[in-house]
């Protein structure tokens, strides 16, 4: 029993002494419409919504962004190879939801994060979408107390096999496929403005 006791007592004071480097974000995103397109509306930025966890340098985020119905019809839409046609996705309007986990730096009054996760489109009513995706993100802002401004690029990947290829492309040692993977990224990567409020 005794053996024991050492053991308990670290579990406990690493449960206590959690929240104390933990931390909860909120916060909204401004993101530019791929493309220059704009909505039916005349809108041309996405409106997004974050909720993180931080604890030491690890990093967990979720992020819902609100997909126009053009931009989902888009998403939604694929070529049938059966029938050689173009088939229209749903006409309406989703969350291109984001999944990461990564490492965040805070050196106070700056931040720097660096993530992969999953994302996923829910469209309204369940009507299409449900496909997992990959996506990597690089991010860095400033930090004031408790809130602060970040500039954020996402890149998405149709699955997690093309995110690995690319991701080992760019530690290669060959210079000329290091540029593909960067091509690769640099023109799939989104840019975001993001408020964030810790907590």
């Amino acid at each position: 029993m005794k053996k024991l006791l050492g053991p308990l007592a670290v579990m406990l004071l690493l449960a206590l002494a959690v929240p104390a480097f933990a931390e909860v974000e909120l916060g909204v995103s401004v993101t530019p419409v791929p493309g220059g397109q704009s909505n039916a509306n005349g809108v041309d930025t996405i409106t997004g919504f974050h909720v993180g966890y931080a604890w030491g340098i690890l990093y967990l985020s979720w992020d819902a962004l609100a997909m126009p119905a053009s931009m989902v019809e888009n998403m939604t839409g694929y070529f049938d190879e059966r029938s050689q046609l173009y088939v229209s996705g749903v006409y309406a309007p989703g969350f291109l939801n984001l999944y990461d986990v990564g490492l965040r730096l805070v050196l106070q009054p700056f931040l720097i994060y660096a993530e992969v996760g999953t994302n996923n489109l829910y469209v309204y009513k369940n009507q299409g979408g449900g496909n997992f995706g990959a996506n990597l993100r690089l991010g860095a802002g400033l930090r004031f107390n408790t809130w602060g401004i970040n500039l954020s690029g996402t890149s998405v990947f149709d699955s997690f096999g093309q995110l690995g290829e690319t991701l080992k492309k760019l530690v290669a040692q060959d210079s000329k496929v290091q540029n593909e993977a960067i091509t690769a990224i640099g023109k799939n990567i989104v840019p975001s403005i993001n408020i964030t409020f810790y907590f």
